[in-house]
């Protein structure tokens, strides 16, 4: 039996799949799967072991590789039961619950036997569509008294639009592949030759397929817009006309089956040219660190250096810092994006004493806040992620925290040259250090007295007061240099010993 954390990380498995493949009955969905090479143990993954999902679903996991060369992922799964309104229910849920960006309905259905021959319509082929009919919507009246039942029919055409899915089938026709309107209804008929005869002479001249579930599908697709996901419209085979003779050709529905999950797969890999999107992880437990963490440290950081508030050594108050040596802030998330590696100090004081990195306090009274501090960049060992450490998949939560964190304004606010803080990883963040200790010109050494005449005229004390003739567009701009590093790093590889590292005679008390 899964734990709570395996059941949620499946969830996140599924939410991580941008489409959704769903069927009206689940061996319409596992011959499929069968078709497409993932009707296996690897692949499948049940309800059971998902949170937030009925235990009778079943979902099979595939990829497609798309012609920008990215990876399309998608699940196939299907309704629990077949009818208009189980299908329904159960594809809302689904919906609501995975969150898929692109939702397809795929199956068999029954086509329009056409006493003309022009459609020329046959067993297997596959219908495209993007519109539907449910024929069962109205009324039944009685005529007088002791009459017969009179059906009056309320018809609603229900429509989405899915793409060039009709330019699409027409380049693939030749393939056995049609486009055209669905009628659905509550049952399975075998007089389909009367509904199609009823609906093409009134509402319908388009319909060619009929069904049980398409045209509660697109009402869905409907009903989510323009939020929801992205409805790529109804791809079915026919497996029958609806007559009599439904049943004779044993092999029609596994063909008809196996041909639309062909056209699946020509019409995803068209459709969707590639994957450059985000997925929603607003919910997960990365994610909801940022706020505090940003709001109650970070935007504060920043926030006292652009109001010009005071910045000091916190072991040498007496030593100010020019507002004009700040170049942004980084935070740094751990090695391996391992929570552990933050959990205790004795990684983050190896690194500080290695490096020469020192505490400074920035701000005065309840404002006030203390950061690390190294060539001109507030730095921070997001310390916060050691509450992630329990999680099953900690190191993604991690990945988690860094991609919301970026999201946050002083992260992605355009700037000069950039914006006024970056999230790094752990191994970037080193190379930037590295980089900092071999230019020790402007950073002040811990041994040298940094009080008197002689300091101030070589490195004047910065005015820190909300009065200082730094304005803040000019912090701004000094701060927006932080990411120029980057462009540095990837164009110039040190060469020659590196030095070794002065360690600090001062003493290193707590970290963020």
């Amino acid at each position: 039996m899964p734990t709570d954390k395996e059941s949620r990380s499946n969830l996140r498995r599924l939410r991580s799949r941008p489409v959704c493949i769903i069927c009206g009955r689940p061996a319409e969905a596992q011959q499929i799967a069968r078709a497409l090479g993932i009707d296996d143990e690897k692949h499948r993954l049940s309800g059971h072991d998902v949170s937030m999902v009925r235990d009778g679903h079943t979902f099979h996991l595939g990829e497609f590789k798309l012609p920008s060369g990215d990876i399309l992922k998608y699940y196939i799964t299907s309704s629990l039961r077949q009818g208009i309104q189980s299908f329904a229910v159960s594809a809302a849920i689904l919906f609501n619950t995975l969150s898929p960006r692109f939702v397809l309905h795929a199956g068999v259905c029954a086509g329009f036997d056409d006493p003309t021959g022009k459609l020329g319509l046959a067993l297997r082929d596959v219908v495209f569509g993007e519109a539907a009919i449910n024929y069962e919507e109205g009324k039944w009246e009685a005529q007088g008294p002791g009459g017969n039942a009179v059906f009056l029919p309320d018809y609603k055409p229900v429509a989405v639009e899915a793409g060039d899915m009709q330019g699409f089938t027409k380049s693939h026709k030749r393939h056995g592949i049609r486009y055209g309107e669905y009628i659905s209804g509550s049952s399975v008929r075998g007089d389909a030759a009367q509904v199609f005869e009823k609906i093409r002479s009134s509402v319908g001249r388009n319909a060619i397929a009929l069904d049980m579930e398409a045209s509660a599908f697109i009402q869905l697709c409907k009903h989510f817009e323009p939020k929801g996901p992205i409805c790529l419209g109804v791809v079915k085979g026919i497996s029958d006309f609806g007559d009599s003779k439904k049943g004779e050709d044993t092999s029609a529905d596994s063909d008809a089956l196996n041909n639309t999950a062909v056209a699946i797969k020509d019409w995803l890999t068209h459709r969707i040219p590639n994957t450059r999107w985000e997925v929603d992880e607003s919910d997960e437990p990365g994610a909801k660190l940022v706020s505090g963490y940003y709001e109650n440290f970070v935007r504060r950081v920043i926030d006292n250096y652009l109001e010009g508030l005071p910045i000091a050594y916190r072991h040498r108050p007496e030593v100010a810092i020019p507002a004009s040596e700040i170049k942004g802030f980084i935070s740094v998330l751990p090695k391996d994006q391992d929570p552990q590696f933050v959990k205790e100090i004795g990684q983050i004081q190896r690194t500080i004493l290695e490096y020469g990195v020192e505490e400074i306090n920035i701000g005065t009274n309840a404002a006030q806040r203390y950061v690390h501090y190294k060539g001109g960049f507030f730095l921070d060992w997001c310390r916060t992620v050691n509450s992630l450490v329990d999680e099953e998949d900690a190191e993604y939560q991690v990945g988690v925290f860094g991609r919301t964190l970026r999201k946050q304004a002083y992260y992605k606010q355009a700037e000069a040259k950039g914006p006024l803080a970056q999230v790094l990883p752990w191994e970037e963040a080193m190379h930037l250090l590295t980089d900092l200790k071999n230019d020790t010109r402007s950073i002040p050494r811990p041994d040298v007295e940094l009080v008197g005449k002689r300091y101030e005229e070589t490195l004047p004390r910065a005015k820190t007061p909300r009065g200082s003739a730094m304005t803040k567009t000019e912090r701004k701009s000094s701060v927006s240099q932080l990411f120029a590093f980057g462009r540095f790093r990837r164009h110039h590889k040190p060469s020659g010993k590196e030095q070794e590292a002065a360690v600090s005679p001062l003493p290193v008390v707590g970290c963020k």
